[in-house]
């Protein structure tokens, strides 16, 4: 049954969920992302499913106390979202194809990875999400918790207006219920009013056109972090090739000696990004400095199998 909730006992947490997800969100693709509160209450499994049965539910574990949570996204929209990840242009898909949940799952570990540091600076909570599976949503009995604390967000992609939804065990919100800790972040000891803690739509027509009953929440564009998003470091190597050898071998290498790589000499190398193959190519000399040259970014079904690795 559904239970509605004491907001403002839960606006910060709420806001620092939306904040995270639009910004991530906005950070990963080449299109204006927008993420906003639209309904926050607790139910069961019935409720819980309700306006998604048959679309993609994202199954989660908070690995500190194993309490269960989730997301769940219109099937389209999701499946357009790994598809832009992997570099394709798609509207997306009624069904889940054979590669989507593998994308989907990266994705959404990406999105929910985001939330481990302002929650822990914000609330003085420190949580850490793992994305167990990617599922069709056909059954309740997946869902075992008595009671699931439920966000209902407005979720706009580009000209889309579609809608998603997040949720945890209630126990796990109980973590959040509580006064902040004043750490980097706080602006007070006191929870904020959950009324003030979002700004409202311009567009009138938004709540017309949400596809769950809005509430009348705030945005949260995914461009307006984007400036802190775009000093980081991700490494960066070329990967000519690799072999292995025996310890005692290594020691007695010795200036002049050869060491043989597993890759052929007309056999392109590897750009590698944070670990990931993307692209392969040649090198190349540039100024008097090494370059190199991109020829084939990798195709979707690789770049998949190295997802699963």
């Amino acid at each position: 049954m559904r239970k509605d909730l004491d907001k403002g006992k839960y606006a910060a947490f709420t806001g620092v969920v939306t904040d995270m997800f639009a910004s991530t969100f906005g950070s990963m693709f080449d299109k204006e992302i927008s993420i906003s509160l639209s309904d926050a209450y607790s139910g069961g499994a019935d409720e819980l499913m309700y306006g998604y049965e048959s679309q993609t539910a994202v199954s989660i574990t908070e690995e500190k106390s194993g309490f269960d949570a989730g997301l769940f996204f219109y099937t389209k929209d999701i499946t357009m979202l790994a598809a832009l990840m992997l570099m394709m242009d798609s509207e997306g898909t009624e069904e889940l194809g054979e590669d989507d949940p593998d994308a989907i799952k990266e994705l959404c570990q990406q999105v929910l990875s985001s939330l481990t540091v302002p929650i822990d600076e914000r609330l003085g909570k420190k949580v850490s999400f793992k994305v167990d599976d990617v599922l069709k949503n056909e059954n309740s009995a997946l869902f075992q918790s008595e009671s699931y604390f439920i966000a209902d967000m407005k979720f706009t992609i580009g000209d889309r207006k579609t809608a998603m939804r997040f949720f945890m065990d209630e126990d796990l919100l109980s973590m959040f219920s509580g006064k902040s800790s004043g750490g980097a972040g706080s602006a007070s000891d006191e929870e904020p009013d959950f009324a003030t803690a979002f700004t409202f739509p311009d567009d009138p027509d938004d709540a017309m056109n949400d596809p769950i009953s809005s509430m009348g929440g705030g945005s949260v564009s995914g461009g307006q972090n984007m400036d802190m998003l775009m000093d980081i470091d991700v490494p960066v190597s070329v990967k000519m090739g690799s072999t292995r050898m025996f310890l005692k071998d290594i020691l007695t290498m010795g200036s002049g000696n050869i060491v043989e790589l597993d890759e052929s000499a007309d056999e392109p190398v590897e750009l590698v990004v944070n670990n990931k193959v993307i692209a392969r190519g040649e090198v190349v000399i540039v100024d008097g400095y090494f370059g190199f040259r991109i020829k084939e970014i990798v195709s979707r079904a690789e770049r998949l199998k190295k997802l699963k690795d």
